[in-house]
């Protein structure tokens, strides 16, 4: 006969299945995958496709009546859908709170939980679930070595719907995805490492060339039917090396973050921006005009003139060198293009530093 768990066997489930003696019972346990399941994860094209797949197959594996996979979100105290099939009672673009739900006290404590009965359950995702029809659940943590990357749910339209066997079959499957998670975070670790430089968080110099070609070949119409203007700009903090040596390395370098910031926070979410050696910045924007570009430059000058160091207690004065030139038409060499920018940069330089020269 299944063995099925109530309410207070749940919570400590977990630690009764690591004894020898559960292991032993479930050592023969196996789950069939459909020859299908495999050839669409082998086809899968990123991490949320992979997801996708992986919920669609889970409900039918375990014959359920909803299957969700929930990932961080963007603050500690919340849970995102990535994935759902079946009953769409918790819509997949509402957060999940960590505080007071199943899902969020499997993740939080990487234990394996199965409701019986919806309907006598406190928590908030619990009611939810009971109220759009749906009357036992069963939730795993994405575990791989001592980190949890979220939680597989699959939940049944009949109380007491899952066992112990089948918490330990979605369990088993919920540790494969939980390794696949963790490869393709490390992958993402190592890509960041190769694109972003370390100091400022902006990107180094292969990688702003990479992304620039890419952004040249993307560019697309305006609305008057002509290529959208490209702005670029060489930015050069003038005297940095008098800033080093008067103040420290420690001092330069939140100068440096500071920079970044103030290039962030004047620039959109799809422009570039690159530290691209040293104290010199690079700055691709598409859809500027000229006056739009010269105005953005001056903000970002201004934003720089006084630098608060708070390890220090004092204020630095900065000020930078600007070349910038506007692409109407399509790039055919990027290499000369930046190689003019940056000439133009230096001509600011040599012209007294402190401006934004405009290449005619």
């Amino acid at each position: 006969m299944p063995r099925h768990i109530d309410r207070h066997q749940s919570d400590s489930l977990h630690d009764d299945l690591e004894s020898p003696a559960d292991e032993a019972s479930y050592d023969g346990l196996s789950i069939e995958l459909p020859v299908s399941f495999i050839e669409e994860l082998s086809a899968s094209q990123g991490i949320d496709d992979l997801m996708n797949v992986i919920a669609r197959w889970s409900r039918v594996i375990f014959r359920a009546d909803r299957v969700t996979i929930a990932l961080p979100g963007a603050d500690a105290d919340h849970l995102r859908l990535v994935a759902m099939e079946g009953n769409d009672a918790i819509p997949i673009d509402m957060p999940v709170p960590v505080s007071g739900t199943m899902v969020g006290r499997v993740f939080a404590q990487g234990k394996a939980e199965i409701c019986p009965d919806l309907s006598l359950s406190d928590d908030w995702d619990c009611k939810i679930l009971s109220d759009k029809g749906l009357k036992s659940c069963l939730d795993v943590p994405l575990l791989s070595g001592s980190r949890c990357f979220g939680t597989i749910n699959i939940g049944h339209c009949q109380t007491y719907a899952q066992d112990v066997e089948d918490m330990m079959r979605l369990q088993g499957m919920a540790h494969w995805v939980a390794t696949s998670l963790r490869i393709h975070h490390q992958i993402m670790e190592m890509q960041t490492l190769a694109d972003i430089d370390p100091l400022t968080g902006a990107l180094n110099r292969r990688a702003f060339a990479q992304e620039f070609a890419a952004l040249c070949a993307n560019r697309h119409e305006d609305g008057s039917g002509e290529m959208a203007p490209l702005g670029i700009a060489m930015i050069d903090l003038d005297h940095f090396k008098a800033i080093n040596d008067r103040h420290g390395h420690a001092a330069g370098d939140r100068v440096l973050i500071h920079v970044r910031d103030a290039l962030t926070s004047n620039c959109g979410e799809r422009d570039l921006i690159a530290r691209m050696g040293g104290e010199e910045f690079c700055v691709a924007i598409t859809g500027m005009s000229k006056p739009k570009m010269l105005a953005l430059l001056a903000r970002f000058t201004k934003a720089i003139e006084s630098i608060y160091i708070p390890e220090a207690d004092l204020n630095i004065n900065v000020t930078a060198s600007v070349g910038a030139l506007l692409v109407q038409g399509g790039v055919e060499d990027q290499e000369q293009l930046l190689s003019l920018v940056d000439r133009v940069m230096y001509r600011a330089k040599e012209t007294g530093r402190n401006r934004i020269i405009f290449h005619q």
